[in-house]
């Protein structure tokens, strides 16, 4: 449901309070407690039939009695009445509600069906049951159980768990952090981590989301709401059950590799959030998104009054991929000029600066005009001759004047207490350890690549491939009905030639007679495999047999098998004998390219090194389909074997884009044939001619869902809604969803839009859209926004150019979609608008989108006399210069 009446919960005016009570320590009584010293200014209403004032406030006997319909309702009852209660609440019209929980009143079993209806039937945001509560500072608002305060800041915290929510609080109050929104989440009935994102991604108070995750219902919303807020804000992530039991059932190498936490971990990266591992990690993490504003680069410049604390930040700086600052010559003087030659380490191998601390501030200055570090850590260690708490004050005074970034860690307890708070009480960072310190530099560090990656153009795919989706689907189709739930072998290759991998010749022979024929007709050397329903890892048996040089060796081979299987396994059945040639790769290396079934994030894609053992060897990474050719590098880039692929010594480096270009093939299978629930290509022979699948398993299903691709967590590229369209000047053009990869040539199409053209688009005078903003354009997530490009061949040299452009962004309740369409000025009268606009209509109702708006220009006749005859309702804002105009769908 969106952020729908998110408002009504997080930003209430009215709230009632039902369980309320005046015994001391229970639910109902902390609750109405936390909303008076919170502070809340509207009106507080008590439910109680057993008491006539609760905290000086009067009460009301039941819910129809309230005088007012509140925005929002605090539960406190028993399990035994909550049906009852959140019934008589819905019929009040109450339009959100907060579930808390308090020991014997908790909801260990599953959530309630019924909560679940009155969500559809009133559109009631349900937080919980088993919710703490929710605090929003800035609103005065604490509808919590919590036991302690929580001050305003600019972080939100999100969290599944009591417990945590409790720790954290404990901590924050203990040094000084704040938050825009403390919210426990409980068991997520009406009211999921994408929702809440959703409202926290859109909320101007709010820096950075902090979030403690046990699982996650909704995998498409959850995706689609953090890759949209990961662009504007950090989101640290703490995922507890990092070591589940793999699922038993998957029979694949990928499907035993493909570890549960594993896809947790590719799903945070892909939507460019931070996973943090620990509670302190989580807390590093709080103190410097709190305080720190994010800098560009990725050079730390360590300084410190003793080298020990030095070298062990570097240590853990290096430790974790990090980088130290390179002084200049000219730097290096003026250091020397202020501690002395002796104190400046290494220039070669750079690892710090020790100095005094009462030089701190100096230092500061220097490196702060030399701009060659883009952070600077403060290492500081209690000593007779320095005294701790006026180092700190120099430092903050510095800091004032200069504003840069800087984190700080004064070591040890009771000596430097004082400084450390100092530091909180002027928002500067402050660590108790140099390993905290770094983790929390590594954190911003690593924010800035997410928001690099996000808006990274990805390359075109080497070669375009047309799939032959038909002759896959019949393949499929005669599998199922023929009872098969592992396909053979030949179809498995036929369906990886059917999308352009390249794979070894494979035939099919029912006896040893027939291998031997099939044999002498690929042509020796050759490799017998068995064919069996009942054998899915063919070495684990001895049903593979390679380098086979004449015919009587492959008879040899047929039987050996043979006796082999029926050793292993008496009612195992033999269905025949894959014969294919022995490929012969010297410098290639064996890598494994699989998918298997996430129980939360659906299909999911896995790369590494190959071979018989590929399991122990556990090289492994993981990717969310679909990719591309930038994410498929990414994959590649992850696992461990990437170093030789790079090639070394003899070895010459593989053909990246091929293997790239097969993964992104294996990604498409996954995506167009739900059928498919995990297969394994191992091993693919990678090397500089390119990518070879040399043997492949299909494990396939018959599919009963109305819509099968919502097992995906990130909607695909829509291929279905491309359509072509012929211009009255009889220029045929391809009207699609647009591509990340369409970035280059949607700036080249902007060099074709007049400047009157483009100040009707964007409202003023635009000469260039910076690399930014055109990713926004072009990287777009199909779940909840569109846009339609027209494309068609250059007349000149035929290159593919785009002529115009329609898109809509639709809020997260899907009721309003805003529009925005341009064309190139030289293709007017062309109809070519007219076509975009309707397309884009008819997508938005096929969704179910309720309205369907745009703002245009008064001035703008043709663009208005358009929608006007379209059936669009138009009005005046802003001082009559700009119309909003409005289609119901």
């Amino acid at each position: 449901m969106g952020i729908r009446n998110l408002d009504k919960m997080f930003a209430a005016r009215s709230i009632c309070v039902i369980g309320a009570t005046n015994e001391e320590g229970q639910c109902g009584n902390v609750v109405i407690r936390n909303l008076i010293t919170g502070g809340f200014q509207g009106p507080i209403m008590p439910v109680s039939a057993d008491y006539k004032a609760i905290g000086g406030i009067l009460t009301y006997r039941d819910i129809p009695a309230l005088p007012e319909t509140p925005d929002l309702a605090i539960v406190c009852t028993e399990v035994a009445a909550l049906e009852e209660t959140m019934q008589a609440l819905g019929e009040k019209g109450v339009k959100a509600a907060i579930l808390v929980s308090h020991q014997t009143s908790c909801i260990d079993e599953e959530t309630p069906a019924f909560l679940g209806e009155l969500h559809k039937k009133y559109g009631m945001r349900i937080l919980g049951p088993n919710s703490m509560g929710a605090v929003v500072p800035g609103k005065n608002l604490n509808a919590s159980t919590h036991h302690l305060p929580i001050k305003g800041g600019k972080i939100a915290y999100v969290s599944q768990s009591s417990t945590m929510s409790s720790t954290v609080l404990d901590w924050a109050n203990a040094h000084g952090v704040g938050f825009s929104h403390f919210i426990s989440i409980g068991k997520c009935t009406g009211l999921d981590f994408g929702d809440i994102i959703d409202y926290l991604g859109s909320d101007p108070f709010t820096r950075a989301i902090l979030l403690y995750m046990e699982s996650i219902q909704d995998q498409r919303s959850f995706m689609s709401a953090a890759r949209s807020a990961a662009r504007n804000k950090p989101i640290l992530v703490m995922k507890s059950g990092r070591h589940e039991i793999v699922n038993l059932t998957t029979q694949s190498h990928s499907g035993a590799m493909a570890a549960s936490d594993l896809v947790y971990d590719a799903a945070f990266k892909r939507a460019g959030m931070l996973r943090v591992n620990s509670i302190a990690e989580l807390f590093a993490g709080a103190e410097t998104l709190s305080v720190t504003k994010p800098f560009k680069g990725n050079k730390l410049a360590i300084v410190s009054n003793g080298v020990g604390l030095n070298l062990i930040a570097a240590d853990h700086l290096l430790e974790s991929n990090g980088k130290l600052a390179t002084l200049s010559e000219e730097t290096h003087q003026k250091l020397n000029n202020i501690i002395g030659k002796c104190d400046v380490l290494s220039k070669t191998n750079h690892t710090g600066i020790r100095c005094r601390a009462q030089d701190f501030p100096q230092v500061y200055e220097v490196l702060k005009k030399s701009k060659e570090a883009d952070c600077i850590l403060f290492l500081y260690s209690p000593n007779i001759q320095e005294n701790s708490t006026e180092s700190a004050r120099q430092l903050v005074a510095t800091h004032k004047k200069l504003k840069g970034n800087i984190l700080t860690c004064w070591v040890g307890e009771k000596t430097v207490q004082e400084a450390h708070q100092i530091f909180e009480e002027n928002a500067i960072p402050a660590y108790s350890s140099p390993r905290m310190a770094i983790t929390a530099f590594m954190h911003i560090v690593e924010y800035l690549k997410n928001q690099t990656t996000l808006m990274e153009i990805p390359e075109r795919v080497p070669a375009e491939i047309k799939p032959a989706r038909a002759e896959v689907r019949q393949i499929i189709n005669e599998a199922l009905e023929n009872g098969e739930t592992w396909l053979k072998e030949t179809d498995t290759k036929k369906i990886l030639r059917a999308y352009g991998i390249h794979t070894v010749d494979s035939r099919l022979a029912k006896d040893a007679t027939e291998a031997q024929k099939v044999a002498s007709e690929i042509g020796f050397p050759v490799v017998v495999k068995i064919l069996s329903p009942d054998i899915v890892h063919k070495s684990d048996v001895g049903g593979v047999v390679l380098s086979l040089e004449n015919e009587r060796a492959v008879e040899e081979a047929v039987k050996a098998i043979s006796n082999r299987v029926h050793k292993f396994d008496k009612r195992a059945q033999i269905t025949g004998f894959i014969i294919q040639k022995m490929v012969h790769h010297p410098r290639c290396h064996e890598l494994i390219a699989g998918m298997t079934h996430d129980p939360v994030f659906g299909p999911v894609l896995l790369c590494g090194e190959g071979g018989t053992a590929t399991e122990i060897i556990a090289d492994r990474a993981i990717a969310l389909p679909p990719l591309n050719m930038r994410l498929a590098d990414d994959l590649i880039s992850r696992t461990k074997i990437n170093k030789l692929l790079k090639g070394y010594r003899d070895t010459p480096p593989i053909d990246r884009n091929a293997l790239c270009q097969a993964l992104i093939e294996l990604s498409e299978i996954c995506i167009d044939f739900p059928e498919i629930q995990e297969f394994d290509v191992n091993p693919i022979f990678a090397s500089k001619d390119g990518a070879l699948a040399v043997d492949c398993r299909m494990r396939i299903k018959k599919i009963t869902h109305k819509h099968p691709n919502r097992r995906l967590a990130i909607r695909s590229y829509p291929a279905s809604l491309e359509e072509e369209f012929t211009l009255r000047n009889g220029r045929k053009v391809l009207i699609r969803p647009i591509k990340p990869e369409d970035e280059p040539a949607h700036n080249e199409f902007m060099t074709h839009v007049s400047p009157e053209d483009i100040r009707f688009r964007f409202f003023g005078s635009v000469r260039e859209l910076p690399h930014t903003e055109m990713a926004r354009l072009t990287q777009i997530d199909y779940d909840r926004e569109m846009a339609f490009i027209a494309q068609a061949p250059n007349e000149e040299d035929g290159h593919m150019e785009t002529l115009g452009v329609v898109r809509t962004g639709t809020d997260p309740n899907n009721e309003n979609a805003e529009y925005a369409i341009l064309v190139r000025s030289d293709l007017k009268g062309q109809k070519l608008g007219w076509k975009l606009l309707n397309k884009m209509i008819d997508y938005c109702r096929s969704r179910g989108t309720t309205y369907f708006t745009g703002q245009i220009l008064r001035e703008n006749r043709t663009m208005l006399e358009m929608v006007k005859a379209m059936g669009f309702e138009a009005k005046t804002i802003i001082e009559e210069d700009i119309v909003e105009v409005k289609l119901k769908l």
